[in-house]
């Protein structure tokens, strides 16, 4: 008996310790989770389960992990200014790091609006331009006066990637919610009855659940 009841102290304290290693997965989308720097010899990927910038080695053809540099919290994309200067986008810490892949460390971290989401380089001088999708915006960063940045306002909901003209003049926005009324996801209801046309591809028979909506997640049913 003394031993079961020694046992179960042990187990009863130990379960407390060993459950705050748990993992809080946010779920926040990837944007721009990879990038290769200027001279095609180093790829970078965001960890963002585990807060950091994964570099490797890829001049052999066959990638070679040599760094792993802590940076904000969930990472979602990564651009690689120059073969030594990467910019790292934190979504959940609403922040970028700016990353030495010389030094393996970040040399400086800019605070953003709410949720950032992507990062992109153009202008003349060059720029910094950062989507911010919870506030609905493009924050413009002078790369020699990051303090005094001017935000752009989107006219949609949640702009997130973005990509910049050949000659480095334009930038574009992808915005996920643009409010434009365009849908490739008919049916639903307008307040009071069900629309017909166009009609919900999840309902419809010719679908890969036959029209089970919600489509099931439990073998051929839905649980809960």
């Amino acid at each position: 008996m003394p031993r079961l009841f020694v046992v179960g102290i042990v187990a009863a304290t130990a379960s407390p310790a060993f459950a705050g290693t748990g993992f809080v997965n946010w779920e926040n989308p990837h944007v721009h989770p990879l990038d290769l720097t200027p001279d095609g010899s180093t790829l970078l990927a965001v960890n963002t389960a585990d807060a950091r910038l994964e570099v490797f080695d890829v001049t052999t053809g066959v990638p070679h992990h040599i760094a792993s540099i802590p940076v904000g919290i969930d990472p979602v994309s990564v651009r690689a200014r120059s073969n030594d200067e990467a910019w790292v986008v934190n979504h959940l810490s609403d922040t970028v790091s700016i990353v030495s892949l010389a030094g393996r460390n970040v040399v400086a971290t800019l605070p953003t609006p709410d949720e950032p989401a992507d990062v992109v380089f153009a202008g003349e001088p060059q720029r910094a331009f950062i989507t911010c999708s919870q506030k609905n915006l493009v924050r413009v960063v002078d790369l020699t006066s990051p303090v005094a940045p001017i935000d752009i306002p989107i006219d949609g909901e949640d702009p997130r990637a973005m990509t910049v003209s050949p000659d480095g003049g334009t930038v574009f926005v992808a915005v996920f919610e643009s409010g434009n009324g365009t849908t490739i996801l008919g049916g639903g209801a307008d307040g009071a009855a069900t629309i017909g046309f166009p009609p919900n591809v999840v309902s419809h028979a010719s679908g890969p659940y036959g029209g089970v909506n919600p489509p099931p997640n439990d073998g051929a049913a839905f649980n809960p």
